[in-house]
């Protein structure tokens, strides 16, 4: 019998131990039953009622003791026994099976407790007084129909009388690999399917097929495990490993998808794309075989199909080459599934100038059904596109991760819509940890999960993850591949990986020397390299693309040439720009206005300019991946071919070293914020919520202010600030969850805000002062307008309320589901802060005579006129730039539509929109135009007149917000012209959702923080220290074009060189490579 295995090393163990009267054994994942039937089943709530008389009734009459039973008497039994022998079944991991062992309603209560709340701090549910059942978890989940979880640790556990023994030894036999792809497997995706696979194998089939390929946590120590069970259950099953499937060269062809290629692209065919064979791979192999576009393409749609017809899907990994067409590959099968089956693609993008990049591209392939929603968006167009992607007017949207994660609701974004796939582009983003983290990108995967579950049980249907990118290391120490499946839940992935290298780029390292006696100037001397590169391109005419690490050396580069009068040539591009600075610089630098541009990495991902022959490094901008990226902007076009030349300096690593000292999170710093989230809780508990026993118990609502005092940053830099607490919370919980699979802490980014602006009499100011000290601050005399801060109010008196409905009934002035709204009246306001530029006036002038002018003459022609038409005529008339001109056309034209349908009296079209043969938009304008002039120009006198001191106030008395809307439109408008800039203030909107699963195990830590070590925050350091010296190895190592790119191409299979590892070892002797 397969039992028989464990109860005979159990037998042999305990006989091995000559364990005396005054030693127990406590049992560690192993049921009592085996050791002891005399005993019956364990009732936990019989030992939390009555520890003391339990623990007396017990001792000198039990041999063995459960490891749930240990825990809870954990004081008694330390002290009164001499020796305390754990036997560990270490078949299992971290997680272990759990007995049955305590009543129905502590059951339920310890399962709702640890389950991840979709609805956040609103989660109310009963878990009843549990608090000494959590006491002793980790975590707990039920997995087809039984229990398993992982244990807390205890002080006791550290006592010298307390000694660990493993049940069964390791064992070094090889594993059994099995190439025939069985239809009756088991996935090991998790440690709670090895459970599953431990429990199957009791049952004693001859044989079981495991695939343990998509496995998210370690995967050499789930391999040892299943090796010490193949060892010892050898007699009663065998157990084979399945080799990762290759992928079937065949693929279900569709005239449709050639014909959305040609139409829109242009092309007669579909590329080839060089990727691994996957099945050689994982033997240490590498076989590069071509696949087509289309096969990605085919997979895509017909995983989404799977999900409409309710059958098992998978999701789609792809890594491909820069330059090798991966926008075509997810664009195709998102216009293929709009046109069939109406379903909308979103794209996760991480840069605005990436989104624009891409929407527009497709514009000028003359497909208008893509959109973006981002920051640069004015809310009137903002707005619009919202409801055209409602009314199915546009298929494809692109968002960034924090744009999706502000909405609570998708509906907010999307309407009815259903989703066909959602696409992360760039996603190595999702686990590139350091300066770049996005802490909203490490969200996302729950985010998304959360949609997964609300379509199906809305629509009836899931959705198809595909993620799309250039660089993810394939396993090795930087596991960016794995990393990337597990933080986005994906499904058992169709995997494409790509080829890295890239055969029309020759990688070209000078190693420049002065001549002796002649003094080396760092700074000087690679502007002098950069002049020479300037004269080439200029020679060359070639398109030259310069990446600087920071942008103070781009700044002192550009006045180094301004002092040479040599700047002609050379356009700029850096985060610090102004959007309008960005675009016009992207425009000249694509257009071959300008031949040569300095910019950081952030002109890099998804920049689509496909004539650059020469990218230049004045110095490494980050990591390898960052390289290759970067590299990688070079011949875009088949007929080129690309150059990347870096004059290496061995000082350039100071720049990037400094850039990852001044943003990486030190521990003292992760300590500081635990103990931040213990003091936060005990005073949470000590307020009231002892006496709470649902889910909002163990729940806080923090702003992230509370924790930015630890990372010391300046005042100016609170997004930094925000972003680092968000990290820090983050590199917690992961670790954890990375460690034992359950986190003591669960952290969600909440889009709210806890202070409000209302217009209040002074009569209802007392009195409100009075009841909620502190909480009213009156700001404006003329109108009574107060800041008000709503949490200390809902806190008070309202906290059966979730907060954010709290807000929407006073906010909707709600009397029968608020009386705060008739105790004391007050109407919503919206505070704006107002700038005028310079001679503003006059700038409006100037502008709106030519638009009325230009639109008047076309009212009486009648004509339809494009809108090059209409920034021609403001360019030339108003001395702007064309890209400027087209901004204000644009907020112009979408707020017409605006003011048509919310804010006009009559329903008279103002303007009026055809579409040519050859896809170009233009527009016949009405008469009614005037009367949308007229508004706007009223609109700025109302502004100019109650704005004072830079501060407008917008009251809405009738409790709706259709003020506040026209007056958005108005100030857009105005600043899309550059009359003035403005921001809607609504208080603090970085407040986080903690719950806590388990205190003690942020006590542990706080108790011996010496021992506390966060692997994730040491993985860190870690790859920036390889990304330096692999680095390091391929700039100083006398290597040919092809050997460079042959050890790339190792690197992102996770093989990083012995002289590398070597020179790591220098520095981190800890570090461990295997």
């Amino acid at each position: 019998m397969a039992n028989s295995v464990i109860a005979n090393c159990i037998r042999t163990k305990i006989e091995s131990l000559n364990i005396g009267n005054d030693a127990i054994v406590v049992l560690k994942g192993i049921p009592l039953s085996i050791v002891d039937d005399t005993v019956g089943s364990i009732d936990l709530s019989s030992v939390v009622s009555n520890k003391l008389g339990y623990f007396m009734a017990i001792f000198g009459h039990r041999h063995f003791l459960t490891y749930e039973e240990f825990l809870l008497l954990a004081d008694f039994i330390v002290t009164q026994y001499k020796e305390i022998y754990i036997l560990n079944n270490n078949i299992y991991m971290e997680q272990f099976p759990v007995e049955e062992c305590f009543p129905d309603a502590i059951r339920a209560g310890l399962l709702t407790h640890f389950d991840e709340s979709e609805e956040g701090e609103t989660d109310s549910r009963y878990i009843g007084d549990i608090d000494e059942y959590i006491s002793i978890f980790a975590g707990l989940k039920e997995y087809n129909g039984y229990l398993m979880g992982a244990y807390c640790s205890v002080p006791a556990l550290h006592s010298p009388k307390v000694i660990t023994v493993n049940v069964f030894e390791s064992s070094c036999e090889d594993l059994m690999y099995s190439a025939n792809q069985s239809d009756d497997f088991i996935e090991i995706i998790e440690e709670s399917d090895y459970i599953n696979f431990v429990k199957l194998l009791f049952a004693e089939p001859d044989e079981i097929y495991v695939r343990i390929s998509n496995y998210t946590g370690d995967a050499n120590k789930l391999k040892d495990h299943i090796a010490v069970i193949s060892h010892y259950w050898q007699e009663y099953t065998e157990v084979f490993i399945l080799q990762v499937q290759e992928l079937e060269a065949e693929y279900s062809h569709r005239n449709e998808y050639s014909e959305i290629l040609s139409r829109f692209w242009g092309y007669p065919s579909f590329r080839n794309l060089p990727v691994y064979d996957m099945t050689t791979l994982e033997r240490g192999e590498k076989v590069v075989k071509q696949v087509s576009q289309e096969s990605i393409i085919a997979n895509l749609v017909e995983e989404v199909e799977n999900c409409g017809e309710g059958k098992d899907f998978r999701d789609v990994f792809v890594t491909a080459p820069t330059g090798a067409g991966k926008s075509v590959m997810f664009q195709v099968p998102a216009i293929y599934l709009a046109k069939k089956y109406n379903l909308l693609t979103i794209v996760i993008s991480p840069l605005i100038g990436l989104m624009n990049d891409q929407v527009k591209n497709l514009e000028l392939k003359n497909y208008p059904f893509a959109k973006t929603i981002n920051s640069d968006i004015s809310p009137i167009i903002k707005q619009d596109i919202i409801e055209k992607v409602s009314d199915g007017q546009y298929h494809i949207l692109y968002l960034s991760p924090e744009t999706l994660l502000s909405r609570s609701d998708v509906e907010q974004l999307i309407g009815d819509r259903t989703i066909g796939m959602i696409v992360i582009d760039e996603a190595h983003i999702v686990t590139t940890w350091g300066k770049q983290f996005r802490p909203d990108y490490w969200y996302l995967g729950d985010h998304i999960r959360k949609l997964r579950k609300q379509q199906l049980k809305a629509k009836g249907r899931s959705f198809v993850i595909g993620t799309f990118t250039a660089t993810a290391i394939y396993h090795g120490l930087e596991d960016m591949y794995t990393e990337t499946i597990n933080s986005l839940h994906m499904l058992s992935p169709i995997t494409y990986l790509g080829y890295v290298k890239r055969g029309d780029i020759d990688i070209v390292i000078n190693h420049p020397q002065k001549p002796k006696g002649i003094r080396a100037e760092y700074e000087l001397d690679k502007f002098e390299q950069i002049e020479t590169i300037l004269h080439r391109a200029l020679i060359t005419d070639k398109k030259t693309l310069i990446y600087f690490p920071t942008v103070a050396l781009i700044e002192r580069c550009y006045e180094y040439f301004k002092s040479k009068h040599k700047v002609e040539h050379i356009a700029v591009y850096h985060g610090s720009l102004s959007k309008d600075a960005k675009q016009e610089n992207y425009e000249k630098f694509l257009a071959k206005d300008k031949l040569v541009m300095f910019a950081t990495k952030a002109f890099g991902m998804g920049i689509d300019i496909n004539d650059i022959e020469l990218v230049v490094h004045f110095a490494p901008t980050g990591n390898v991946c960052d390289y290759v990226q970067e590299i990688g902007r070079a011949a875009r076009r088949e007929d080129l071919r690309g150059e990347a030349l870096y004059y290496y300096n061995s000082r350039d690593f100071k720049h990037i070293n400094r850039l990852h000292g001044m943003s990486t999170i030190q521990k003292y710093q992760l300590i500081k914020v635990i103990e931040k989230v213990d003091e936060l809780y005990y005073q949470s508990m000590k307020a009231g919520n002892r006496r709470d026993f649902t889910k909002k118990r163990n729940a806080m609502l923090l702003d992230a202010e509370n924790f930015t005092y630890i990372f010391g940053s300046p005042v100016s830099d609170e997004d930094s600030n925000v972003n680092k607490v968000k990290t820090a919370l983050l590199l917690i919980q992961k670790d954890f969850e990375s460690k034992i699979g359950f986190s003591p802490i669960t952290v969600r980014p909440i889009p709210m805000f806890s202070v409000g602006f209302f217009a209040i009499a002074p009569t209802i100011q007392r009195r409100l002062q009075q009841h909620y000290r502190n909480s009213v601050e009156e700001i404006d005399s003329d109108k009574h307008i107060c800041r008000v801060l709503l949490s200390t109010i809902w806190e008070k008196d309202y906290k059966t309320l979730s907060f954010p409905k709290f807000k929407y009934l006073l906010y909707t002035k709600d009397q029968e589901n608020l009386d705060l709204v008739t105790k004391y009246p007050m109407s919503p306001a919206l505070c704006v802060t107002v700038t005028y530029s310079d001679d503003y006036s006059s700038a409006f002038r100037s502008i709106w005579s030519s638009l009325k002018g230009f639109i008047g003459q076309k009212v009486i022609s009648g004509e339809h006129t494009a809108v090059s038409e209409i920034v021609d005529e403001i360019s030339s008339s108003c001395g702007l730039s064309k890209y400027k001109s087209q901004a204000i056309c644009e907020v112009v034209i979408a707020s017409m539509d605006s003011y048509r349908k919310n804010f006009a009296r009559t329903a008279t079209p103002i303007v009026l929109e055809r579409t040519t043969n050859n896809g170009k938009t233009k527009y016949q304008f009405n008469v009614a135009v005037n009367s949308y002039f007229q508004w706007v120009e009223s609109g700025l006198r109302k502004i100019e007149t109650e704005t004072n001191g830079g501060r407008l106030y917008i009251v809405n008395d009738n409790g709706n917000s259709k003020l506040a809307k026209e007056y958005s439109v108005i100030l857009g408008i105005l600043e899309s012209m550059g009359i003035l800039t403005f921001e809607m203030i609504g208080g603090a909107n970085s407040q986080l959702y903690i719950y806590i699963n388990q205190i003690q195990a942020l006590k542990n830590i706080l108790n011996a923080p010496h021992n506390y070590h966060n692997r994730l925050l040491e993985a860190v350091a870690e790859r920036h220290l390889i990304s330096v010296k692999m680095l390091t190895y391929l700039y100083e190592g006398d290597f040919t074009n092809e050997d460079r790119w042959d050890l790339l191409e190792n690197y992102f299979l996770g093989v990083i060189p012995e002289k590398v590892k070597h020179d790591c070892k220098q520095e981190r002797p800890d570090i461990i490579f295997d």
